[in-house]
């Protein structure tokens, strides 16, 4: 029987389920011609002794869709809906007024099925994504009966070679309502296998990143306190893989940003972005010149200047620690000072990156000087080219 490591292979498939819930909402929200919102914080492990009452009371009525997988990797995903919760979606579903649905005839399953279909199609193409195989799910099928009786065979199935199982509580939001339902992974014995060897593998490309980006910020510090002729720190925890959709959120404030965007060329191509709050802009620019705090207001040819040069110092710092480490090229451009909002700065490079995957590279940075801490995001979105470099040498 496995032991639990199933923890560390949950946070391995943190961003998948994350990345599945935001394509799911895409395609819900075109399926229903509205604007439809699936949120979920990840898959969690828990003991096979705990799933039942986790998904389901026992003895309550639930409604689920059931999608096999098949191909490389097989095994399951349900979803689990408390008998309410299934109701109030197929009112949303079919557009009826709430508390019209009572039953689940053919018109509800089918309802039930294809959200289902959606929901399980996008996680099983980000899963086959992740692990490089193939993945084909089947079509749902809908199961209505007392939490125990749906649930229970398929732990018992799982418990023959697994200590534990993977459940997300997901969010549905639509029109201000806010529905519960639980997804539950059943990988079989040889999925389960496939999938803790490639967390595995994560965690040897987390200790990786790690490695690049304290060389990078150590670097960067020798250079900037050479260049200010003071004692400068840049610190950081390592570059973690972020999704797309965290790069530039819905919810994002509308206070505009200063990015130093370099763009890069040779073997290490793609884009550099050293991003931070207006506020923290202008405190940077008094440090650089040294003058008292608040004297900045404004960023003008002075204080871009200071901001390309601090660009140029720490993303090269950060660059070549990438290229030294996949020993290849890499050739920095100078870089531009941006200064707009968010929303309105990363799009296009985010559009060009989601061709070559559905992830970018941050390190939060802390800056060092005289006793003010400053703080940061740097972003590293290489070309496909890079980002093929970069999992040969994870691998």
């Amino acid at each position: 029987m496995l032991t639990d490591t199933n923890q560390e292979l949950a946070e391995s498939l943190r961003t998948i389920t994350i990345n599945s819930a935001y394509n799911a909402s895409r395609a819900l929200s075109k399926w229903f011609r509205h604007g439809v919102r699936l949120n979920c914080d990840g898959l969690e492990s828990i003991t096979i002794n705990d799933a039942a009452s986790f998904v389901a009371n026992p003895d309550e009525p639930l409604a689920a869709v059931l999608m096999p997988l098949d191909g490389d990797v097989g095994g399951h995903i349900l979803l689990a809906f408390p008998e309410e919760t299934a109701l109030r979606l197929c009112d949303i579903m079919i557009g009826a007024p709430e508390g019209t649905t009572t039953q689940f005839t053919e018109l509800e399953q089918s309802a039930l099925q294809e959200t289902g279909n959606i929901v399980g199609s996008a996680f099983a193409n980000s899963l086959a994504t992740w692990l490089k195989t193939d993945i084909s799910p089947a079509a749902p099928t809908f199961a209505y009966d007392l939490g125990g009786a749906i649930i229970q065979p398929l732990l018992a199935s799982q418990a023959e070679f697994a200590d534990s199982v993977l459940v997300s509580r997901t969010n549905f939001e639509f029109d201000k309502k806010h529905l519960d339902w639980v997804f539950l992974l059943l990988p079989s014995r040889e999925a389960l296998d496939v999938m803790q060897q490639q967390s595995e593998g994560d965690h040897v490309k987390e200790k990786a990143l790690h490695t690049i980006a304290i060389n990078g910020a150590f670097e960067a510090s020798r250079a900037m306190s050479k260049w200010l002729k003071r004692g400068v720190r840049l610190s950081t925890e390592g570059f973690e893989r972020r999704p797309l959709k965290d790069v530039c959120p819905p919810d994002q404030s509308t206070e505009p940003v200063v990015a130093m965007h370099t763009a890069l060329t040779e073997q290490m191509g793609g884009h550099a972005m050293m991003m931070l709050s207006m506020e923290t802009a202008y405190r940077l620019v008094d440090v650089l010149i040294g003058q008292p705090p608040g004297t900045t207001t404004q960023l003008d040819d002075m204080a871009q200047s200071c901001l390309q040069e601090t660009g140029n110092i720490i993303s090269s710092s950060f660059i070549n620690s990438w290229a030294k480490w996949l020993e290849i090229t890499a050739e920095p451009g100078a870089p531009r000072v941006l200064v707009d909002h968010r929303e309105s700065i990363l799009p296009s490079i985010l559009v060009e990156q989601a061709l070559a995957g559905d992830e970018v590279f941050l390190a939060k940075t802390e800056f060092n000087v005289d006793g003010q801490w400053l703080e940061w995001e740097f972003y590293l979105i290489p070309a496909p080219a890079s980002l093929r470099f970069i999992e040969a040498a994870c691998s």
